[in-house]
């Protein structure tokens, strides 16, 4: 009772006929089902909460900026990680759909007595800081033995069981498949393709420089290496095969990208894809 009096203490006025709105439905990362009682956000860039609502039975939600301008969106629930992404330009009369999906929290466990001793972790994979990433829980990771287990064709076939993550042609036009983060829906109106790393160097750039945004999140070296940027019909199943793979990390959207990546900023919108290979372990020295 006490929340939804919050909610309609917050949530402002109707809304109004040429005003710029928000909506969409917010869903669990893992299983993928609607989430009802989520408590959805708009809140400006200088922090002031300018709207709230409730999802309804069927996840959904609707919010109306009072004037066009920088906005950040957060979602909250119960026993789910608080999320939050942005900072997005709202203009006047924009309508935009995003899907905004929680991850839950951890539930703690008695501890097990296991006999054997698990695996030992890649020394290449920890050397890179895999582990400590994974450890975050920020993003979607995929491990050699899942590789093995899966068997997948393509890098796309390998990704296309994450969830948020969709296959779509290929920008150059000749047949190839690349793939879209459902997480980068609401900064650009629209889907688009994320950078891609390889053994840490960057050789795609996604669509930021394409749409004009800012790529100052980078170092300078990193940035001035960048074979993808002069050879746009690059797919992501050009790169590299399954079978050379050694791990996989996915960051759906700017707010789950760590600083050596990129972190949050413009030049991240698109989402990161981080490839690291076979080859990257057995040159490292």
């Amino acid at each position: 009772m006490a929340l939804a009096l919050a909610v309609a203490l917050v949530g402002g006025p109707a809304v109004p006929a040429l005003g710029q709105m928000v909506r969409g439905h917010l869903r669990d990362v893992r299983t993928n089902e609607t989430i009802a009682d989520g408590l959805v956000s708009l809140v400006r860039c200088g922090g002031e909460r300018v709207a709230s609502v409730l999802t309804g039975a069927d996840g959904a939600y609707r919010l109306a900026a009072p004037a066009a301008g920088c906005f950040l969106l957060e979602a909250r629930r119960i026993g789910y990680q608080t999320w939050i992404d942005g900072p997005v330009e709202l203009h006047a009369g924009d309508d935009r759909e995003t899907e905004v999906r929680l991850r839950p929290l951890p539930v703690p466990l008695p501890p097990l007595e296991v006999a054997g001793a698990p695996p030992p972790p890649d020394a290449f994979l920890a050397g890179v800081g895999f582990y400590e990433r994974q450890r975050s829980d920020f993003g979607h990771f995929i491990t050699r033995e899942q590789i093995q287990a899966r068997a997948p064709q393509r890098v796309t076939d390998l990704l296309a069981g994450i969830p948020g993550v969709r296959v779509v042609p290929g920008t150059s036009g000749l047949g190839r498949a690349g793939i879209e983060l459902d997480g980068s829906l609401l900064s650009h109106g629209g889907r688009c393709h994320p950078r891609v790393f390889v053994d840490g160097i960057m050789v795609i750039r996604g669509d930021a420089r394409a749409r004009g945004l800012d790529v100052s999140g980078l170092p300078a070296a990193t940035e001035a290496a960048l074979p993808g940027a002069e050879r746009p019909e690059m797919e992501l199943d050009d790169l590299v095969q399954p079978e050379d793979i050694q791990a996989v990390e996915v960051y759906r959207r700017a707010s789950e990208v760590p600083v050596r990546f990129g972190g949050t900023s413009t030049s991240t919108q698109c989402g990161v894809v981080v490839i690291w290979t076979r080859r990257g372990r057995d040159e490292k020295p």
